[in-house]
């Protein structure tokens, strides 16, 4: 049998599961309100801008907001340069770019966290406003209509990349699992492969949202959360999960907050994020997706744990083993801590130096079959 000593960290849970696969986090430090934008940089999240306009008065926001998963706190950061909504975002693993938008048409702006601080960069050659964007590999992606672009933030330059199959309306959303970038424009989904410079149409989502929704991408699914169904006044508080090893959409159970449209939502540490919006009301609750809601799967792979609870050491047993799987160990903030290969039957983990707590083992099959199982350490 093969040894794996890994040393998992025990963190604390903040916040209570409200329905399954949904947790209740910290209200957004601003305001309520729609149209907004939101972003990951790192281990944060981000969060500001957009505007409310129910009274008649259209008050549009520049304020900036950091969360913290780890304390489940908001702080506020610099202002953007100007107040916006509509704004076209990404974040990579340093700096999060905002731009284009209501008040910007080619002008962008780059946040960096460590100083506090918005710096202009070069000018986008396409104007969009109310588009999705994306980031892969650290290069960040803007489209509007049929047209794309790559932002490289070693040499600050644009360049043109391979037309979307489909004129782009506004309000679509777009997640990025492993080196594909997936939009959802209306219901069709498209996947954009940045090393081939190639689009792909894949199969098109079950839901009624046609616009106004977020998504999050988690342990190698997409998500697409709420929206509205071709009038602004039909909203949904549906949750459809996308399956790229397989092309198929499941959905979930109802997002348990309001029913909303033009949300944030995005991913920390392969945990789904979501809140703000509006449907008629300006929102600022905040929730997570929680990362372990596939202990409740009843499709599973064949597998045991034990002994379990355990003082110093698990094994884990694939029942009927056929080919490698791949694990992930989790702390339970859903951070993955540890990853690895299980090649053999049985595997044994060394948890003798492990801190008592509760933690996850994920295991995924080449057919893209996931089971978590809770795995508790005592004294």
């Amino acid at each position: 049998m093969r040894k794996l000593l890994i040393l998992l960290v025990l963190t604390i849970v903040y916040g209570e599961a409200s329905a399954q696969g949904w947790l209740t986090r910290a209200d957004f430090g601003g305001v309520g309100r729609h149209r907004a934008t939101g972003m990951s940089i790192g281990n944060k999240g981000y969060a500001g801008l957009g505007h409310m306009n129910g009274t008649g008065v259209n008050i549009v926001y520049k304020d900036w907001w950091q969360f913290d998963p780890a304390s489940n706190s908001w702080t506020q950061k610099a202002d953007y340069p100007a107040p916006m909504y509509g704004a076209i975002v990404w974040g990579n693993s340093t700096h999060g770019y905002v731009g284009g938008g209501t008040a910007y048409s080619f002008e962008y702006f780059k946040y960096d966290p460590i100083t506090n601080t918005w710096t202009a960069i070069a000018n986008c050659p396409i104007d969009a406003t109310d588009q999705t964007a994306f980031c892969v590999a650290e290069k960040g992606y803007v489209m509007t209509g049929n047209q794309l672009v790559e932002y490289n933030p070693t040499t600050n330059t644009w360049s043109a990349k391979s037309n979307v199959p489909a004129g782009l309306g506004a309000w679509g959303t777009s997640f990025v699992i492993g080196s594909s970038a997936y939009v959802k424009n209306g219901v069709s989904l498209y996947e954009y492969k940045p090393a081939q410079d190639e689009w792909l149409i894949r199969a098109s989502c079950p839901g009624i949202a046609t616009g106004g929704s977020s998504s999050f991408s988690m342990n190698q699914k997409g998500y697409v959360v709420t929206g509205y169904s071709g009038s602004l006044a039909v909203l949904s508080k549906e949750v459809w999960e996308y399956n790229p090893a397989t092309n198929s959409w499941l959905q979930k159970e109802d997002f348990p907050g309001s029913s909303r449209r033009f949300s944030v939502g995005f991913s920390i540490n392969d945990r789904g994020y979501f809140g703000l919006g509006t449907n008629g009301i300006n929102f600022n609750d905040f929730w997570a997706f929680d990362n372990f809601a596939d202990l409740n799967n009843d499709l599973k792979i064949d597998s045991q744990l034990y002994p379990n609870p355990t003082t110093d050491y698990l094994q884990v047993e694939i029942l009927d083993f056929k080919s490698t799987i791949d694990y992930q160990l989790i702390n339970q903030l859903g951070e993955i801590v540890s990853s690895g290969k299980i090649s053999e039957a049985i595997t044994t983990i060394d948890l003798s130096t492990f801190h008592v707590g509760t933690y996850f083992i994920r295991l995924t099959n080449i057919d893209g079959l996931v089971t978590t199982q809770q795995i508790q350490k005592t004294n």
